[in-house]
């Protein structure tokens, strides 16, 4: 994508056509085969069934029905999601359960299809006007997750999120690791390094919520309209709020492909979408130990992304890959590529 001002934001997406290739074979043959006994459950021939995208599971549309199997067996994160499920408000949008279990080691879920696509599909032909209400629906829907009792929500989330780190210890080592690599310089480590420890700071300081966890376009669904579904809560998680945040300021302000620079109306829609974005931030990012939040999980889900991009053919590309330009500019200027935002609210 060139000129919509998403960037790379689906982690999910960029991962569906090697997804096959990486997956044991035999998890490939037994998820297919149980998503295939679960619409005979229903009266829906398997063979007309649309298959959609998705990393971690797979998933299948059609009948009426959505059918998504655990990527791999013994995965015990579908089980977690539909319990999950049960409390999340009505806003979240999230689609009504039909039935769940375990077929030879697979979990599976049922829901009831919804008649709306993939946000991140129907992105490219909205116009600027449609991408920015999309973007503040998708993100009232996460502001309603948001609002979960963490209490009720703590027994049913994830324990820990594998995007971001879990301590100061792992959060260094992925940076280390790069370095070791020869994708950081030494002066990039330094600089990160400090970012990283004012967000274990914050972190015992700020209020948990129940997040999303991968609030990424590829997991709302779009009718033509609005966003009426939040999807794929596997790995939502307690954590301050300023997580899912990352995401929605990532959508507007990732750095355009290498070699593009919108211009004329693509310019003028990006920044207005930058301009809505900064507004939904700002009762989140109102003081110091705020942003030192936001910027510690970018800094972490960059990390993970091109670690895991570095372990694909290819990898002498990385410097034009987004996690490591993500990553560079936060080692080279305060706020990196979200300086507009932070000089916006003050905070530069």
């Amino acid at each position: 994508m060139t000129d919509t001002g998403r960037g790379a934001v689906s982690r999910a997406q960029d991962a569906q056509d090697a997804q096959d290739d990486a997956r044991d074979a035999r998890d490939v043959r037994g998820n297919a085969s149980v998503a295939a006994e679960v619409f005979h459950r229903y009266g829906v021939d398997f063979t007309g069934a649309r298959r959609a995208s998705g990393w971690t599971n797979a998933t299948w549309l059609g009948g009426g029905i959505a059918v998504r199997v655990a990527g791999a067996s013994g995965s015990e994160d579908l089980r977690r999601e539909v319990r999950l499920a049960a409390v999340l408000p009505p806003e979240t949008g999230y689609p009504r359960v039909l039935d769940t279990g375990t077929t030879r080691g697979f979990q599976w879920v049922a829901t009831a299809e919804i008649a709306a696509a993939s946000l991140d599909d129907a992105w490219p032909a909205l116009t600027w006007d449609q991408r920015i209400e999309a973007t503040r629906r998708l993100w009232a829907r996460a502001r309603a997750v948001h609002r979960v009792d963490p209490v009720v929500a703590a027994p049913l989330a994830r324990p820990s999120n594998p995007f971001y780190a879990r301590s100061p210890r792992e959060a260094e080592a992925g940076l280390l690791r790069l370095r070791a690599a020869g994708v950081l310089t030494a002066a990039e480590l330094n600089r990160l390094r400090p970012a990283l420890d004012r967000h274990w700071a914050a972190l015992p300081h700020a209020t948990p919520v129940l997040n999303h966890g991968d609030l990424s376009p590829v997991n709302a669904l779009w009718d033509g309209n609005e966003v009426v579904s939040l999807l794929d809560f596997e790995f939502a998680v307690l954590a301050p709020a300023q997580l899912d945040l990352n995401e929605l300021v990532k959508l507007a302000y990732a750095p355009p492909e290498p070699g593009t620079s919108p211009t004329g109306a693509d310019a003028a829609g990006r920044h207005r979408l930058q301009e809505a974005v900064t507004d939904l931030a700002r009762p989140l990012l109102r003081t110091a130990a705020e942003v030192d939040l936001l910027l510690g999980h970018a800094i972490q889900l960059e990390t993970w992304g091109l670690e895991r991009e570095l372990a694909k053919p290819g990898r002498e590309a990385f410097r034009e890959w987004e996690p490591y330009r993500m990553l560079a500019e936060w080692a080279r200027t305060d706020g990196g590529h979200y300086a507009p935002l932070l000089h916006a609210l003050g905070h530069l």
